[in-house]
């Protein structure tokens, strides 16, 4: 009877959360305890969701949304172009327009869906076995979704709108590395969103290097945990620059510091020491693009959103870092 009563508690306790969970390891004896005592009335509703609050910290229940990140990626990777293979010069992936009349620049970039070239080889940019995984910034492309933050900063709406929803309808956009996002899928790399790790942030523990994307808009659990990785690409500048706070309950987000808010002179968020926003952010071309250290990973000097399907250094240069 009582291992029923566990188990009907902490099941309970899951489904009151506003996404799915699963146990992955043993449950310590004392949270066992404290279910039975709680059960019998014995403890009180808060003790007892601080048991659930340390089984979700320590990773022994995972907080994950199995429905929203393969939306996420079946919008950049599933979607019918319906139009011609434009013609940008990629030896590694055949790059189709969304539409017939769009022209084959290299502006067309920001538009454009892939696809593996089967006689290509790809075993030097693959991700292989690398225990790596990528972090989809589904915060910032709520961000820069209408109406959302930017209708603030344009003035065209008082602070109602710095806090937003999040749409997992909303298409992927430049500003959310939509081709990062799509070529790193298509190599085999591992990814998460940061609604994940917002609510996890110890789920980085669990890989070896992290890729940092366009992730402008994080949470302070998030700056936490992905700046005190040992190993971290920084994959695009701007990353890491305002401070928000995600509320699962109504799946919204809201803005708390930086770009220029509360005060105009702050401009990161977090005071971050490395922040690369200026100039890097507006070098779209990355012709002479490079990576440099800081004290926990590697940066890249440029805006790689154009490049991400056509440079194969770039690709390789993931893989071994």
């Amino acid at each position: 009877m009582k291992n029923l009563c566990i188990i009907s508690v902490i099941v309970m306790g899951i489904f009151l959360l506003p996404v799915t969970a699963y146990a992955q390891s043993s449950i310590p004896d004392w949270i066992k305890n404290n279910a039975g005592w709680w059960a019998e009335g014995q403890i009180d509703d808060t003790t007892f969701l601080q048991g659930i609050q340390f089984l979700i910290k320590n990773g022994i229940i995972i907080i994950e949304q199995p429905d929203f990140p393969p939306k996420v990626i079946d919008l950049a990777l599933d979607y019918n172009p319906g139009g011609e293979r434009i013609n940008i010069n990629s030896d590694i992936f055949n790059v189709y327009s969304y539409a017939e009349d769009w022209n084959s620049s290299i502006q067309a970039f920001n538009f454009v869906w892939f696809e593996k070239k089967f006689d290509y080889d790809y075993s030097k940019i693959e991700a292989g076995n690398q225990n790596t995984v990528f972090i989809i910034p589904i915060f910032t492309l709520s961000a820069y979704w209408s109406p959302g933050f930017y209708d603030y900063y344009d003035k065209i709406c008082n602070e109602t709108c710095l806090t937003t929803k999040l749409n997992n309808d909303v298409p992927l956009s430049y500003e959310s590395s939509r081709n990062a996002i799509q070529v790193l899928s298509l190599l085999g790399y591992d990814y998460i969103t940061d609604v994940e790790v917002a609510n996890n942030p110890d789920i980085l523990n669990r890989y070896d290097k992290i890729i940092i994307l366009h992730n402008e808009y994080v949470t302070s659990e998030e700056f936490e945990a992905i700046t005190n990785h040992p190993k971290v690409m920084y994959l695009y500048p701007n990353a890491l620059y305002a401070e928000v706070e995600y509320n699962p309950e109504n799946s919204s987000l809201t803005l708390v510091r930086g770009h220029n808010y509360p005060e105009e002179a702050i401009s990161n968020g977090f005071d971050w020491e490395f922040e690369n926003t200026h100039p890097y952010e507006f070098d779209t071309e990355c012709v002479n693009w490079k990576f440099y250290e800081i004290d926990n990973g590697m940066m890249l000097n440029c805006y790689p959103e154009r490049i991400m399907g056509i440079d194969f250094l770039l690709l390789k240069s993931i893989k071994n870092y």
